[in-house]
């Protein structure tokens, strides 16, 4: 299995086939954009050694196109600031670009950062960045008009065809319906005996701090979509932290003692400059450092792991993830994004897990003992590719066979008849016109007779 980085563009030729299944899928954040194109591999034999490919529980995909939108300067490292107008327009140029032989995509799944509407009952936001975004420039900004438009899929009755969530729903959908496959294969080889997975959380900790659940073996919805990045914690003893500045507007708790306002890169970038009493500090433009700009929170990638921001952030997550064992009994948690490339975060978590829990949910197997943490708050499947692009597939994926289910059941309620099943048919029906005929027959000639004898009996009566 060959992972790939999203930041590489790849050029392959598609290969042109009728009955090929191209799938198209884009995660979207609030700086840049992560587009690409994959083909669904059919059989062993349809791939090479030199194919980029993936999987997503039984299906295996192969890499086709991929682009980061806006790129990162090699040079400088620096990432292109494009308006949300820039860089959805360079994504569905991407995209028309790229279409398949028949004009069109088997399906699209989009996975965005939050809030955003994805109840496609609610036509009004359906598809689109709500209003409560802290990233004002995206707010109501329509996503899903002009990548179904893009994709080719914007005509009457393509509509299934399109799998719209967030960025941590959707790598939750593709982290369940894998980690349910390879427990399948398990059980099948009598390797596991563990019980059947129905429910899994998804957090993302990167600009900001996403959750997506899946519980009862399905994505969580509900008034919305689930906003765990948000919810209070207990902060460190004598911590002073203010909260991050993104917090002040429309933010629960103005971002003061929140997972997000404490572990997300932006938080921790604040945080490092305050303990540095750089905050004031003028660049070469003798401006402020702007925290908006994704080149400023570079910064973390410099600090050595036993920094003491890297605790603060250990401490928040393992709160969130308290809270979730606690409100959902999920079996697993996966850990990913930006800020867990840091993978000391993983065991500093689970420790910090296990002191919170205190021994309260000792009683349950998976939690009696602090080792056996391990196997519930786990990486990410894709972490090397990037989990939000695996699960924009998932959301491709799941559209695509949902929408093909729905054709064969359409089809089948209205199939033409296998001409075996019309023979047999037809000659039922010539048996019963036969019947009928004879029956119709007989009734007319018993008719006639009857009439003949009335007659008689009147020109006799007459004479």
């Amino acid at each position: 299995l060959v992972l790939l980085t999203p930041t590489t563009m790849l050029k392959g030729t598609m290969p042109h086939s009728s009955d090929e299944i191209y799938l198209a899928a884009i995660e979207g954040g609030g700086t840049t954009f992560v587009v690409s194109v994959a083909r669904v591999i059919k059989s062993d034999g349809d791939s090479n050694g030199d194919d980029i490919t993936f999987q997503i529980g039984p299906t295996s995909l192969q890499l086709l196109h991929t682009a980061t939108i806006p790129p990162k300067n090699t040079d400088t490292g620096e990432i292109l600031n494009l308006t949300p107008t820039q860089i959805i327009r360079d994504t569905c140029a991407f995209l028309s670009r790229h279409l398949p032989p028949c004009g069109y995509y088997s399906a699209v799944g989009i996975a965005t950062f939050g809030p955003a509407g994805v109840n496609p009952t609610q036509t009004h936001n359906y598809g689109t960045i709500l209003s409560g975004s802290p990233k004002r420039e995206w707010r109501n900004i329509d996503l899903l008009t002009p990548i179904k438009r893009a994709c080719g899929l914007d005509d009457d009755g393509m509509e299934g065809r399109v799998g719209f969530d967030t960025d941590v729903n959707a790598p939750a959908l593709a982290e369940f319906r894998h980690r349910c496959y390879l427990q399948q294969q398990q059980t099948e080889q009598q390797q596991s005996q563990n019980l059947p997975l129905t429910s899994l959380s998804y957090i993302t900790i990167g600009t900001g701090v996403g959750v997506g659940l899946i519980l009862n073996s399905l994505p969580m919805h509900g008034l919305l979509h689930p906003e765990g990045g948000h919810v209070a914690i207990q902060p460190l003893e004598n911590d002073t932290f203010a909260g991050y500045s993104w917090g002040k507007e429309k933010s629960p708790y103005g971002g003061v003692g929140t997972v997000e306002g404490i572990a997300s890169s932006v938080a921790l970038t604040e945080r490092y400059l305050q303990m540095e009493e750089a905050g004031n500090e003028k660049d070469d433009d003798g401006n402020k450092n702007n925290i908006d700009n994704a080149q400023t929170r570079e910064v973390l990638s410099t600090l050595p792991d036993t920094h003491p921001i890297w605790t603060h952030a250990s401490n928040a997550i393992a709160n969130l993830c308290v809270s979730l064992l606690l409100l959902t009994s999920c079996q697993k948690i996966v850990l990913g994004g930006g800020i867990m490339k840091r993978t000391m975060l993983y065991s500093m978590v689970r420790q910090r897990v296990w002191r919170i829990l205190n021994g309260y949910l000792d009683s349950v197997d998976e939690l009696s003992e602090e080792s056996k943490l391990d196997d519930v708050i786990v990486e990410s499947s894709w972490e090397k590719m990037g989990s939000g692009l695996v699960g924009a597939f998932a959301l491709a994926l799941d559209a695509y066979e949902k929408d093909a289910k729905g054709a064969e059941k359409k089809q089948s309620s209205t199939s033409v008849v296998p001409y075996s099943e019309k023979k047999k048919s037809g000659t039922d029906d010539e048996q019963r016109l036969f019947t009928s005929g004879v029956l119709a027959g007989m009734g007319l000639s018993f008719g006639c007779v009857l009439l003949t004898s009335f007659l008689g009996r009147g020109v006799h009566y007459r004479r």
